[in-house]
């Protein structure tokens, strides 16, 4: 049992098997990235994906996904190759930052040229970080994109239990400027400080 449709489970069993990987990319805008790993024409998921967008360029390259451990989201570096100078700056801007991506894997068959089964969602997350790379007949954008956990590890440092930041959230709430008295410290959004225990030996022992 797997999470595969069972057309494409099955396919994948062949001893041929065309596999391809198509990336969903939004962008600020409106426009939306629809990109194969080659060459091709694939109606999937109710849209056309092409090997090259006609104004931002193809898909270059993809590591493979990080599961993430620990405090870390899991993620994954798509790297594109963008058209020109002006396609380059729209993918590595600032705006990209938080948009949402997708990466789905699927298998054609090369008779109908139709995308067998369902089309495995891989990865379904939004861009981090965009790195612009330029150099001698080189031109790419690397995208570091995190998984939708990557919000659950934001560290609000801001965030207190006191009236300043209650009244930022709730204007005109003024229910903490009645708190008084309170011994123990809240800690909201962060880890409260390590404790330390000291010592102090007295002795009735003189020299």
């Amino acid at each position: 049992m797997t999470d595969l449709s069972p057309a494409l489970d099955a396919e994948l069993t062949k001893d041929v098997v065309t596999v391809f990987a198509a990336l969903t990319l939004n962008m600020d805008g409106g426009h939306v990235m629809r990109l194969l790993d080659g060459s091709a024409h694939l109606s999937l998921l109710g849209q056309i994906y092409t090997g090259e967008d006609a104004t931002l360029g193809t898909w270059g390259a993809m590591d493979s996904l990080d599961d993430g451990a620990g405090d870390e989201a899991p993620g994954l570096a798509i790297t594109l190759l963008p058209a020109d100078d002006a396609a380059a700056l729209a993918l590595s801007g600032p705006a990209m930052q938080g948009q949402p991506v997708q990466v789905h894997i699927g298998a054609r068959n090369d008779a109908t040229g139709a995308v067998v089964g369902d089309p495995f969602l891989l990865f379904d997350g939004e861009v981090d970080v965009t790195k612009h790379e330029f150099g001698k007949n080189m031109l790419q954008v690397e995208l570091e994109c995190v998984g939708g956990m990557e919000r659950l590890f934001f560290d609000d440092e801001g965030i207190r239990l006191a009236p300043s930041f209650h009244q930022q959230v709730w204007p005109g709430e003024t229910g903490f400027n009645h708190v008084t008295g309170i011994r123990d410290t809240i800690y909201w959004g962060s880890n409260a400080p390590t404790r330390q225990t000291g010592y102090t030996f007295n002795s009735s022992w003189t020299m």
